[in-house]
């Protein structure tokens, strides 16, 4: 593949006129001419590169493209992010998915939950998860984006933001045994035994008779 930032002119003219002084000082007089032309070709490819062009051209598409909702207080990122979308959203304007593609490009999530997803009053809806920080001055900015891509017959009911905390939760434990012996005094009587005592005796008597011869 040629590289086309380090072709020179005189490589282009014929060799029948390559060596003439003329021709010479002619391309010499276009060479700068023709290298700046080559390096700014890349200026021209506008979508694939809107992550690297300057804030006054993302300006100047906004315009171009009509974005509905484009503030200058708005930072650059949410910018390009709305440049990117702006053709797809006036393709399905009026849809949730271009209200959940407006509030991303502000805050980082959302979900569109109509009044038959939630028990709500008909033609109401609300945003929900919406992940990102909301403050006081940012939430009329936020309401105006969503009015500019909504149906008209659609009203906003509520937003509801969506927070997720990670941490390390730790639990301990600990057994404990005990055992109680508790002696009382006997709670009963000694039972009364009754019966018939029999009693006997006997005599032993010996004699001894001694007889001399």
């Amino acid at each position: 593949m040629v590289d086309i930032s380090a072709i020179r002119l005189i490589d282009l003219v014929p060799p029948s006129i390559r060596d003439d002084p003329e021709v010479q000082a002619a391309v010499a007089a276009l060479e700068s001419e023709l290298q700046a032309v080559t390096a700014a070709i890349p200026i021209v490819l506008l979508i694939s590169r809107i992550d690297e062009l300057a804030e006054d051209v993302i300006d100047a598409l906004a315009w171009q493209w009509h974005v509905d909702f484009y503030e200058p207080g708005i930072s650059l990122a949410q910018k390009r992010s709305l440049v990117k979308t702006s053709i797809a959203q006036h393709r399905r304007k009026g849809t949730p998915w271009a209200v959940e593609q407006v509030v991303k490009a502000i805050l980082n999530d959302a979900v569109v939950q109509e009044w038959f997803d939630y028990g709500g009053e008909p033609y109401y809806f609300r945003v929900i998860k919406i992940n990102g920080q909301v403050t006081a001055e940012m939430y009329p900015r936020l309401k105006k984006a969503i009015d500019t891509v909504k149906n008209t017959r659609s009203w906003l009911e509520g937003l509801s933001l969506h927070r997720e905390m990670f941490g390390t939760v730790y639990t301990g434990g600990a057994v404990s045994s005990m055992r109680t012996v508790e002696i009382m005094p006997a709670a009963f009587r000694a039972p009364k035994i009754t019966g018939t005592v029999y009693t006997a005796g006997a005599i032993y008597q010996f004699k001894g008779v001694e007889i001399n011869a």
